[in-house]
């Protein structure tokens, strides 16, 4: 007994035809996509997203004196958090993409959260994940 299968054969392509639906075009636009990885960047690292948490428990404004010694993640060898002098440099990050700011008090620097930048870095990850 002889079995017959049938091969079904695509019609060619023509030159530079997509085999799928065309993509849809990007929702942001290119500066849009740059400030918004920037954005993403100053936010993908564990000191600056505890530091962020610190101080949006805060209505008010935070010394960095206070922030040290609470994060970043513990030395393998030591054991201790974050000095001083780092936190500045996560701050400063943080400052150049608009998510916190400081009011200067003598020798202290005084830190404070910009809901509204929160706010639209998640407002953002809406837009991209929304189904």
């Amino acid at each position: 007994m002889t079995t017959t299968e049938t091969i079904i054969i695509e019609a060619k392509r023509r030159a530079g035809q997509g085999c799928c639906d065309p993509a849809l075009s990007p929702r942001l636009l290119d500066e849009q996509a740059e400030a918004a990885a920037n954005l993403f960047k100053a936010l993908a690292d564990p000191a600056r997203l505890q530091i962020l948490d610190i101080l949006s428990q805060h209505t008010g404004m935070v010394c960095v004196c206070d922030l040290e010694g609470l994060v970043g993640l513990p030395d393998m060898q030591t054991g201790q958090r974050l000095r001083q002098p780092t936190i500045s440099h996560h701050l400063k990050v943080l400052r150049a993409a608009g998510l916190v700011d400081c009011e200067k008090r003598g020798l202290w620097a005084y830190y404070f959260v910009y809901r509204e930048r929160l706010a639209e870095a998640r407002d953002l990850l809406a837009q991209l994940f929304a189904l």
